[in-house]
């Protein structure tokens, strides 16, 4: 079973029908409706902040989760000078990128380790971690899920269990879509390819993860050589 975040937006809505070769996927969104229809998807409107709600969805699934992959897709960037920049945007980043992934991680884990196969995939992204101007909760965030996702790998490694991330690079969807067009071609500038990536290398790249039991507390970039 794959448990993908954030799959009726962004980069989330396109790996999603990709992601069903792999396996069954529980697609979990919260404020905007799902459009994808396919008997291997089911739908579940989670508010990942919420301790109670991630409870909730979590004992729904008791009985009939087996072999968890675990994809944390969900994110929210709100752009802003450091000096500037509100508290409550703060806290809203941090809710949807590092809160969320910890309450759904955690509630998960104890059913990886009951059945001692798990795989828990944290989807980044270097425009984070490269700390771009205007994105000081955003990439705080981001790289956090990389401290996040060692001290997993770290704990739960004898159970079967890995946690790796993704740094995901400029693709045709997702982030690239709220950019004008001076800062797209500068983008494309910064690519070797000249190219922005296609989403089916995200979905080779977790069904490696899934696959490989010996890949652990690592991150991989898919980003074209930026």
């Amino acid at each position: 079973m794959i448990i993908l975040t954030g799959a009726s937006g962004g980069i989330g809505k396109d790996i999603l029908p990709l992601l069903t070769r792999l396996d069954d996927v529980v697609a979990l969104y919260n404020s905007k409706a799902p459009k994808i229809s396919d008997k291997k998807i089911s739908w579940h409107n989670v508010n990942l902040s919420s301790e109670e709600e991630v409870k909730n969805f979590c004992t729904t699934l008791k009985e009939t989760s087996q072999r968890i992959t675990l994809i944390h897709g969900a994110a929210l960037s709100i752009d802003g000078i450091a000096a500037q920049f509100s508290i409550d945007s703060w806290d809203a980043v941090m809710d949807v990128n590092l809160r969320g992934n910890f309450l759904l991680t955690r509630e998960l884990l104890l059913k990886m380790i009951e059945q001692k196969w798990g795989r828990v995939i944290h989807l980044s992204s270097v425009a984070g971690l490269r700390g771009a101007p205007g994105t000081i909760a955003y990439s705080a965030a981001k790289t956090g899920l990389l401290g996040m996702s060692r001290v997993l790998s770290r704990e739960y490694a004898r159970f079967g269990i890995t946690s790796n991330v993704i740094a995901l690079g400029y693709f045709s969807t997702g982030l690239i879509e709220t950019l004008d067009e001076k800062n797209r071609k500068k983008i494309l500038e910064e690519i070797p390819s000249k190219e922005l990536g296609n989403p089916t290398n995200i979905v080779d790249a977790i069904e490696f993860l899934m696959k490989s039991e010996y890949t652990n507390g690592s991150v991989i970039n898919i980003d074209g050589g930026i």
